[in-house]
C-alpha cells in the first residue's frame, strides 16, 4: 500500500503555543499536493523555518514564531511531523529566507548537503548536481544575496534537492514573479520533482497565470482559510470557468450555507470557515446577500480560483 504524501489525523499546529490550526483531516491520494491559500502555518511546520524567517519587513521581535505540532497526527509520506522523523526524507525550500552574504551558490547548496550527513567530496558533487537540474550551474561562483527572486527561488530548489530527498517541499515558488521568471522557476520544479512526490503551496489559482499552471499538474487540490481546511479538490474539478472563494464568518453557519446553496453555490468546510464555488454568471454579491439574509457576519472573503473580493 503507498503511503499519503500527506496525512493528518485531528491534527492541532500551534504557533508560540497559539492554537492556528485545528482539527486538520485530511489523507491525499495522489504524488503532487498543492495547497492553496491561507498555508503559511502549515508550511512552518512541514519545513520546520520560523515565521518570522519569511519577512524582512517587519522586527523579528514583532513576527510570531516556530510551529509545533501539539495534538492530533501529522505524517509527510508516512514519516511523523510531530517528531521530525520526516526530515529525513524531505527536501524543502521556504519562500525568501534570509541567505547569507559573501557565500557562492556552491557554498551553499554544498553546505546544504553536508548538514544532511554526506562528506565534503560528495557534498560538492551533489551540490554542483542539484545547482545544474535547476539551471545555476554557470552561477555556482556568484555570491547569493546578489541573486534576483527568481534565482533565490531556484536556489531554494537546489538547497532542497542536494540530499536527494524522497519528497520536495515548495512554499509559494511563484509569488509575485512575472511569466519570464515564473517560466525559469517552474522548468526548475519540473526538474527537481521529477520521479518524487511534492508539495507545493500557492496563494491563489487564477486560470493562466503561473501558479494556476502549477495547479494543473497537482494530483490533489487542498485550500485553507483561517486556519482551516476548507476544499479537497482535483484540478479538473477546478475548471477555468469556477469561481470559488474563502469565507469565514462569525455566526449562523447554518442559515448561511442554506441560502447559498439556494442560490446555486457550492459550499465546502465549515461550520465558520468554508470555501464557496459559485454558480456561473453569480458574483460575490451573492455572497453578501445570503450573509445578510443569514444575518452571518463576513469576518474575511478572499478569492482562491478566478475572479476578484
Amino acid at each position: 500500500m503507498t503511503l499519503p504524501v500527506l496525512h493528518a489525523e485531528d491534527a492541532r499546529i500551534a504557533v508560540d503555543d497559539v492554537v492556528a490550526i485545528e482539527q486538520l483531516t485530511v489523507r491525499t491520494r495522489g504524488d503532487r499536493v498543492l495547497c492553496a491559500g491561507d498555508t503559511e502555518v502549515l508550511f512552518a511546520a512541514l519545513t520546520g523555518v520560523p515565521l518570522r524567517s519569511r519577512s524582512r519587513l517587519v522586527a523579528e521581535d514583532d513576527m510570531p514564531g516556530e510551529a509545533s505540532l501539539i495534538a492530533g497526527s501529522l505524517f509527510v509520506a508516512g514519516h511523523d511531523v510531530g517528531t521530525g522523523d520526516h526530515f529525513g526524507v524531505v527536501g524543502a525550500a521556504p519562500v525568501d529566507v534570509p541567505l547569507p552574504a559573501k557565500m557562492t551558490a556552491l557554498e551553499y547548496v554544498r553546505w546544504s548537503a553536508r548538514l544532511a550527513g554526506q562528506s565534503p567530496a560528495i557534498a560538492r558533487e551533489l551540490a554542483m548536481s542539484a545547482l545544474e537540474q535547476v539551471g545555476l550551474v554557470g552561477a555556482y561562483k556568484r555570491d547569493v544575496s546578489t541573486l534576483d527572486v527568481a534565482g533565490r527561488r531556484v536556489l531554494a530548489l537546489a538547497h532542497a534537492a542536494s540530499a536527494d530527498p524522497d519528497v520536495i517541499i515548495v512554499e509559494l515558488p511563484l509569488a509575485g514573479l512575472e511569466a519570464g521568471p515564473a517560466a525559469f522557476v517552474m522548468n526548475a520544479i519540473s526538474r527537481v520533482t521529477e520521479k518524487r512526490k511534492a508539495i507545493f503551496s500557492v496563494r491563489k489559482m487564477d486560470p493562466g497565470t503561473p501558479e494556476g499552471n502549477l495547479a494543473l499538474g497537482a494530483s490533489d487540490v487542498l485550500v485553507f482559510a483561517s486556519g482551516s481546511l476548507v476544499m479537497e479538490a482535483t484540478p479538473e474539478e477546478l475548471s477555468a470557468s469556477v469561481r470559488v472563494y474563502g469565507v469565514t464568518i462569525r455566526k449562523n453557519a447554518g442559515a448561511f450555507r442554506d441560502e447559498l446553496e439556494a442560490r446555486g453555490a457550492v459550499v465546502r468546510g465549515g461550520p465558520l470557515r468554508m470555501s464557496v464555488t459559485l454558480p456561473e454568471e453569480a458574483t460575490t454579491k451573492e455572497i453578501l446577500a445570503a450573509a445578510s439574509k443569514a444575518r452571518a457576519p463576513i469576518v474575511e472573503m478572499f478569492p482562491i480560483v478566478g475572479g476578484s473580493a
